[in-house]
């Protein structure tokens, strides 16, 4: 329990303490933007991250309040990440609609990307390959744009989801 309470003190945000790039004069590109969705509301977005997250934090609320909040906490954060998305995804020229157009079909957002699993070891690896493939994501975007600011933008969220696969890391240890 030493490391939970350690871990929650640490983690209070579960953001790094650094400002979110301003979103400044973005150029419209709406083929980005499409890319962009895909982190913004695809099977691995933030859109799934925090329905995922939240789903972990009701289900753990009365037997474990602290690893509750902490994924609380880690969907809040996903939830500032939608947001400079579906900012940039304007700026881009594209409505900011739950779905993706990266596949065939531009399927629209659905909780079927949600993980539901009920013991907290598999939560935390589902999280951790959530996580990774996220941040695989994120770097793919950045090496496709040529646009300075939304690099910046994808690279500081990028440091966020770093942070909680450290976070889901650590936490694996501890349930292992």
């Amino acid at each position: 329990m030493f490391f939970h309470n350690y871990l929650l003190v640490k983690c209070m945000e579960c953001k790094v303490n650094l400002p979110y790039p301003v979103i400044g004069n973005i150029k419209k590109d709406v083929t980005f933007a499409k890319l962009l969705m895909h982190s913004y509301a695809g099977d691995i977005s933030e859109e799934t991250a925090i329905h995922q997250y939240s789903y972990q934090s009701f289900l753990l609320f009365d037997n474990n309040l602290e690893l509750s909040k902490i994924f609380s906490r880690i969907a809040i954060v996903e939830m500032e990440h939608l947001k400079i998305l579906g900012h940039l995804i304007k700026k881009l020229g594209v409505y900011p609609v739950f779905l993706d157009p990266v596949v065939d079909c531009y399927e629209f957002f659905t909780t079927k990307y949600v993980s539901y699993s009920t013991n907290v070891k598999d939560m935390l690896l589902d999280n951790i390959k959530a996580e990774k493939k996220a941040i695989s994501n994120y770097n793919s975007l950045i090496q496709v744009t040529d646009n300075e600011s939304i690099k910046k933008i994808l690279g500081r969220i990028v440091l966020d989801e770093r942070l909680h696969l450290q976070i889901f890391e650590k936490l694996l240890d501890d349930y292992s």
